[in-house]
């Protein structure tokens, strides 16, 4: 990746300033540095840099390995639920038919 990308307003680090206008807030072209807190110009430069299309990734896998824990607990649950009915149901046969005989 070339010196000339690796801008501050492509850092994961970097979280641009806004100020208010007539109908919208508009953003400033300086910002703050997570990472070193301290407010940095948009085209800065500094050794901090990480690209910002990398956290995204990492956040989508992040999520999907939570969705996926998620499915199999209820998965599980699910489990437990139906072998529950499944006794409850025999239990209300054997009574049934003890009730009769």
């Amino acid at each position: 990746m070339g010196e000339e990308s690796k801008h501050c307003y492509g850092c994961r680090y970097y979280k641009p300033y806004y100020t208010k206008g007539n109908v919208q807030f508009d953003r400033c072209e300086i910002g703050l540095c997570a990472k070193t807190k301290t407010t940095v110009e948009k085209h800065g430069l500094c050794e901090n840099y990480s690209c910002m299309y990398y956290a995204r990734i990492n956040r989508k896998q992040a999520a999907l390995a939570a969705l996926t824990e998620n499915i199999n607990v209820l998965s599980e649950i699910k489990q437990i639920l139906e072998e529950d009915d499944d006794e409850a149901i025999k239990e209300l046969f054997f009574n049934f038919k003890k009730r009769k005989g």
